[in-house]
């Protein structure tokens, strides 16, 4: 049998983020969150139930946070908990007021609101379902623990307690998650289309402005979650975020679908993974053509986008990752434009590849006689002088990897055509001794 050599691409996704290793509590048990960190709206006696004693498992003083007031399905009162850096929130657990035996006060339900410094405002959860409410305690004593479907970024968290009866509550509290070290701090794009009657492709889990356009939130693209390979499988009526956000080609006038990502800092830039969906049986497939954009300011994007053609496969319609190099392009911004192939692209998940630059950079000006901002389609293409582009700090890539890839294919060749001659030669010998000419000669 013929030995061959198959080279295939690679289908499973890249993600930015797995919650399955962001599980670690982030500090109110043991204390790595300070007491100046954990605020209240108000407190019963704040030297004995004040904030600080809001921690899970702890006994000390009244033996947890108490609002002064009653609580209601109206909620007012909160314990607000400061951590700074944007995490990723992927559960919260609960306890009532223990008080070594002497407590009676629980939460048998709350709400959470989180903010970040991108969003300018709190937002209150919302769990797959559309539901805030979540269940709370049902005794003084036992923890209650609950996942954050989808997860949230936060950097201030708060917990709000709420009955269906008006009473007094008691709350000991903890927060789980990780630092959220991709950088990503927003991404403004058009909302999804809708398909047929009533379903609805959209970025359900979008937790920015939703004001024609999606601006200043994160949601889907990034919560590491990707679509079923057939995206209809992946969307019920009751269950928001489906898998899978999509756009429909007659509904942009022959425009591309343009994403924005803004970050934390500046960053140098390596890869960006986009997990596509391609069942071109049903009008979707991956999109034609991405071209990537990078700008320090956010406000002009200079120099020429890198562009990514992609080859049309109507053969399999599985659902793919897609990795663009990025050649250590710098930026604080990133704009990606997606062209159509066919009647609709969905993507999933969109991830990056990136460092923190080190140097000092600079906004981008506008060169003499350009007095408009970089069109929402069209890519500035004008040669600008060398000193205008952010320049890496890193080292560039390796010139000679093609050349090694290339010298190592031909190597393979020839090893394998060495095998060839020698599997001939020798079954050529092995005929002649076997010949009766060979033996009389």
């Amino acid at each position: 049998m013929w030995p061959v050599l198959l080279l295939l691409p690679l289908l499973s996704p890249t993600l930015a983020l797995d919650t399955s290793q962001c599980t670690a509590p982030l500090g109110m048990e043991s204390g790595a969150i300070p007491d100046d960190d954990i605020t209240a709206s108000s407190s019963f006696d704040s030297g004995n139930v004040g904030p600080q004693f809001g921690r899970l498992r702890g006994e000390s003083h009244g033996g947890a946070w108490c609002p002064k007031y009653q609580i209601t399905t109206e909620p007012k009162e909160w314990l607000e908990v400061d951590l700074h850096g944007v995490h990723v929130i992927t559960a919260v657990e609960t306890q009532g007021r223990f008080g070594n035996g002497q407590g009676q006060e629980f939460a048998e339900a709350y709400l959470l609101e989180y903010w970040r410094p991108r969003l300018g405002k709190w937002v209150r959860f919302r769990d797959v379902k559309g539901e805030e409410v979540l269940n709370g305690n049902t005794n003084t004593y036992l923890e209650a623990k609950r996942e954050l479907d989808p997860p949230v970024w936060a950097s201030r968290v708060r917990f709000l307690p709420y009955s269906y009866h008006r009473r007094t509550v008691c709350m000991r509290v903890e927060i789980y998650g990780c630092y959220w070290k991709d950088g990503i701090v927003s991404y403004s794009m058009p909302q999804g289309d809708k398909r047929g009657a009533g379903w609805e492709f959209f970025d359900a889990t979008y937790d920015g402005h939703w004001d024609g356009q999606l601006q200043r939130g994160l949601g889907q693209l990034t919560d590491g979650k990707v679509g079923p390979e057939n995206f209809k499988m992946g969307y019920y009526d009751y269950e928001r975020g489906q898998g899978w956000v999509g756009w429909r080609n007659d509904t942009r006038g022959g425009q591309p679908v343009e994403i924005k990502f803004e970050f934390d800092q500046v960053r140098e830039f390596t890869a960006v993974h986009i997990f596509c969906n391609n069942q071109f049986t049903r009008e979707v497939q991956v999109f034609s053509e991405a071209k990537i954009m990078f700008s320090v300011g956010g406000r002009y994007f200079l120099g020429d986008p890198i562009t990514y053609s992609y080859m049309e496969d109507r053969i399999f319609e599985h659902s793919r990752n897609i990795t663009i190099k990025l050649h250590h392009r710098i930026g604080r911004f990133v704009k990606i434009q997606l062209f159509f192939a066919a009647r609709w692209i969905m993507i999933s998940e969109l991830s990056f590849e990136s460092d923190i630059a080190h140097g000092n950079f600079s906004q981008e000006e506008p060169t003499a006689g350009e007095t408009n901002l970089q069109s929402d389609v069209f890519v500035d293409k004008t040669v600008r002088p060398q000193s205008e582009l952010p320049v890496s700090t890193a080292k560039q890539e390796d010139e000679t990897y093609m050349a090694v890839l290339i010298g190592a294919l031909m190597a393979v060749i020839i090893l394998l055509a060495v095998a060839i001659f020698l599997i001939i030669s020798r079954h050529r010998q092995s005929k002649n001794f076997a010949s009766p000419l060979a033996a009389k000669s």
